[in-house]
């Protein structure tokens, strides 16, 4: 008799576990800067890369373009996203409204559980280099908000909250999404940010999350402005 613990199919397993593999590490290196901004992704040569055939690079790529880190077109392949300020707008706004439910939500029903779960993102900024470095911290950023969609208990908003979540990390490494001086106020920003959750006075929370969303985003603006100065 077959039991969970029994054979398994291996042959799709195995691609889907590849593909995921094949992603992160395409992943990593688009956020690493090892692939630049707009630079075309050819699959034969990631393929031949990353030691694997050209069907796990090809779903791997699919799916970095359902997230928004590569676009994919027709007789052109895909190449890695260079957001427009337009895109940049609607990837705020959108975050700004699933973050200001996200709250509302985590208020309502977050548990003491959820609350340590965020919390132990924050300690692991103990452990990161002095000083830390930018690819690091935004890591821990995406965390703690990823920690905060998942204490909202609402399982339709954190699967579109994943939609951005990749964008917006790409952002904080590249872009100067992070403040200038991450490094020293990172942790106690998050942290005060965590009491007003605690505390779940909800438009408080709703205040808190839009100011630090619109910072953000500011900075963005100000990092484009910057590169595209002459």
């Amino acid at each position: 008799m077959k039991t969970e613990l029994g054979p398994q199919p291996l042959g799709p397993a195995r691609r889907r576990v590849l593909a995921d593999e094949v992603a992160d590490a395409i992943r990593d290196a688009i956020v690493g800067g090892e692939i630049d901004l707009g630079q075309r992704l050819i699959e034969e040569e990631l393929a031949s890369r990353l030691g694997v055939s050209r069907g796990p690079v090809r779903e791997a790529l699919v799916r970095l373009g359902q997230e928004g880190l590569v676009h994919m077109e027709r007789h052109r392949g895909a190449t890695v996203a260079q957001l427009s300020l337009d895109e940049v707008d609607e990837i705020y706004s959108l975050r700004t409204a699933l973050e200001r439910l996200a709250v509302e939500w985590v208020c309502r029903m977050a548990t003491d559980e959820d609350f340590a779960r965020v919390g132990a993102v924050l300690e692991q900024f103990d452990r990161l280099g002095s000083p830390p470095a930018r690819a690091a911290v935004a890591g821990l950023d995406v965390a703690f908000h990823d920690a905060v969609f998942h204490a909202a208990h609402h399982e339709r908003l954190y699967r579109a909250w994943t939609g951005l979540r990749s964008q917006i990390f790409l952002y904080l490494v590249h872009r100067g999404a992070l403040r200038a001086d991450f490094a020293t106020t990172w942790r106690a920003d998050h942290e005060e940010f965590l009491a007003i959750l605690k505390s779940r006075k909800r438009a408080q929370a709703v205040r808190a999350v839009e100011g630090h969303i619109e910072g953000t985003y500011q900075r963005v603006l100000q990092a484009n402005l910057d590169n595209t100065a002459p």
